[in-house]
């Protein structure tokens, strides 16, 4: 019976029918269209993670008091706190940062800057490669008075590359002075938002801090899966509640946490997602019922003759449930070939541009991955053919003797 189903099916209308072009199409241009937006989606989401990741952390531990006047509130850089977060399921990487709010002043202007000072075991891989001229603060024995600025504070206050800044620390009534070299201008990974972050030598902040070799502002945590950042952050407080035995205040906070601003915008892409992907599903099922209806009034000879040698109406229905589903799954492979081409070409050809200043990307970001991509297949298939089938009771109410003198 199957095989002869199948026959019946293939024979059955031929492919060049308008109508089966038509759904054919409107299921590839479905799926192109969900695959690319979730590619989409998911790589501004990877992307965006990446840009935060590396220019703050996943995670970061410190004084809460800190968050305001952090050169007030320094904490003890110690084995014991060590031990705990390198004994903490899924952090990567742990380095120590100390932090201290000023201003900087050039030629044409003045403006606040967080001066963060990192040391040999800091990863700046995300700033070297942002490096816009010049070269990042070098971390040597003898201690260099450089700074690394943003592109966006440099031109604000007409600094230059190896050209000279002073940096005024805010104590009491008069400013305390500092001059710093300009080793390098980096481009804000996350416009305006980091662009006032200046790197330098951990031991030039601890010095402005007046704080000894021993004291930090805290640690920069980055995580396997930047995904999970809040519940590790949990994890970590509570053990620094249950096993630190510091006078300090402490406290870990996520990068989700701390900007929430951008990471709520990425998710406003997911209400985006589901209507774009409902909407591109519900096309697809309206052109395939309409097909599929057309196909089987073509059909309705054919269908009362098979009524009259005995088929049920159950097995006719399947005949055009298999036809159904052939035409749906030329069309999944023809969108998922259109996706593909697209996303391959905007991932190596980078056609379309963005504004950096507005997405943090300069453009339009691509993330490929298989499994995801067949769930949305065979979760698109499925449904597609599951409404169909239930489109074909239509069959039962075609009567023989009306049937067979169709034309």
């Amino acid at each position: 019976m199957k095989s002869l189903i199948r026959h019946i099916a293939l024979r059955g209308t031929s492919s060049k029918s308008v109508m089966v072009r038509i759904a054919t199409a409107a299921v590839a241009v479905s799926i192109a269209v969900a695959i690319i937006t979730l590619s989409v989606i998911f790589g501004f989401k990877e992307q965006i993670t990446t840009l935060v990741s590396g220019t703050i952390a996943d995670m970061t531990i410190s004084n809460p008091y800190g968050e305001r006047q952090p050169e007030q509130y320094p904490i003890s850089d110690n084995e014991q706190l060590r031990n705990i977060l390198n004994t903490t399921s899924n952090i990567a990487h742990t380095e120590r940062y100390a932090l201290r709010s000023c201003v900087a002043r050039g030629e044409e202007g003045a403006i606040g800057v967080a001066l963060k000072g990192v040391g040999a075991d800091a990863d700046l891989s995300l700033f070297a490669e942002r490096l816009v001229e010049g070269t990042m603060p070098r971390m040597e024995e003898a201690r260099r008075k450089e700074v690394l600025l943003s592109q966006s504070v440099a031109q604000k206050i007409g600094a230059e590359c190896n050209g000279r800044i002073e940096l005024l620390l805010l104590e009491g009534d008069t400013p305390r002075r500092e001059v710093f070299k300009v080793c390098g201008i980096y481009r804000s990974a996350l416009g305006e938002t980091g662009a006032e972050l200046a790197l330098t030598d951990i031991r030039n902040v601890q010095k402005l801090n007046g704080w000894e070799p021993s004291q930090i502002s805290g640690y920069a945590c980055r995580l396997h899966d930047g995904e999970t950042a809040a519940q590790s952050a949990d994890i970590v407080n509570l053990r620094l509640m249950r096993e630190y035995e510091g006078e300090e205040s402490l406290v870990a906070i996520s990068s989700r946490e701390r900007h929430a601003v951008i990471f709520g915008w990425l998710e406003t892409h997911d209400v985006n997602a589901v209507v774009i992907l409902t909407i591109m599903l519900i096309v697809a099922i309206f052109n395939m019922v309409t097909a599929l209806l057309i196909l089987v009034l073509e059909r309705t000879r054919m269908v009362g003759t098979l009524k009259s040698l005995g088929m049920q109406n159950g097995a006719i229905r399947r005949v055009f449930t298999y036809r159904a589903a052939q035409i749906i799954a030329v069309g999944i492979v023809v969108g998922n070939l259109l996706a593909l081409a697209l996303l391959l070409a905007q991932k190596y050809l980078h056609l379309i541009k963005l504004d950096e200043a507005g997405y943090f990307l300069a453009e339009v970001p691509v993330s490929l991955g298989a499994g995801w991509i067949a769930v949305v297949d065979i979760l698109f298939a499925a449904i597609i053919v599951a409404v169909t089938h239930l489109a074909t009771s239509i069959v039962s109410r075609i009567e023989v003797a009306e049937a067979i003198k169709y034309n």
